[in-house]
């Protein structure tokens, strides 16, 4: 389990990182697309994704078509676990959507056809969830450590996602629908999501470490 402190930092870091694209005139998922003149629908930002060698941890940037895109979102980010041994082994670990501020606005899960993922258990998804650190170097690195810091402060809310995800494709594989052919149904794409008050967050966090440090 995450402790306060860890959580007081990780709203610390993501205050950090975005006051410092803020002063350059950049949100987040202006920094998500690398610099790109346009945002082209499907394409990965950036192209290579990021993507941290030594710990298999990745990640990248996208839309879909307007019309699957919910109200309000700019793009939304794609988090995964990848073999460090074998590199087409991967798995799902949770989506991050985006407002056209750059804000986070909603968590979500998906069906194992969206990314063609090798399916994990939500045992599984979460351990690899609560160490998720994405390290990498150069320009991106800040949006390597911004990420990182908001699966720590919403880590509760991404685990219980994850665990109805599962629970959620137990309960739609019956006699004739087994757990397989629901995972590859494309009729279930977004299989479990959350809206989330990012400002309401940092502010509770926030407000923890000033008060331990007015004592």
């Amino acid at each position: 389990m995450l402790t306060q402190s860890i959580l007081c930092l990780a709203a610390q870091e993501l205050v950090s990182v975005q006051s410092r694209y803020a002063k350059r005139g950049i949100t987040i998922s202006h920094a998500a697309l690398c610099g790109a003149k346009k945002f082209i629908e499907w394409q990965h930002y950036p192209s290579n994704d990021l993507i941290d060698s030594e710990s298999g941890y990745e990640v990248y940037y996208h839309a879909h078509s307007a019309s699957e895109m919910a109200k309000g979102e700019h793009g939304h980010f794609h988090l995964f676990k990848r073999s460090t041994i074998q590199s087409n082994h991967f798995f799902h670990l949770i989506g991050i959507a985006l407002d056209h501020k750059g804000m986070p606005v909603r968590l979500f899960t998906t069906n194992q056809w969206v990314t063609g993922e090798r399916w994990m258990n939500a045992q599984k998804v979460q351990e690899a969830m609560q160490n998720f650190d994405i390290s990498v170097k150069g320009p991106l690195g800040p949006l390597g450590r911004w990420v990182s810091a908001l699966t720590k402060l919403f880590y509760v809310e991404i685990r219980a996602l994850i665990v109805a995800r599962d629970k959620k494709i137990t309960a739609l594989a019956s006699k004739d629908d087994d757990k397989n052919l629901i995972l590859e149904n494309r009729n279930y794409h977004v299989l479990t999501e959350l809206k989330i008050d990012f400002m309401d967050r940092l502010a509770e966090h926030l407000f923890v470490e000033t008060k331990k440090e007015l004592r």
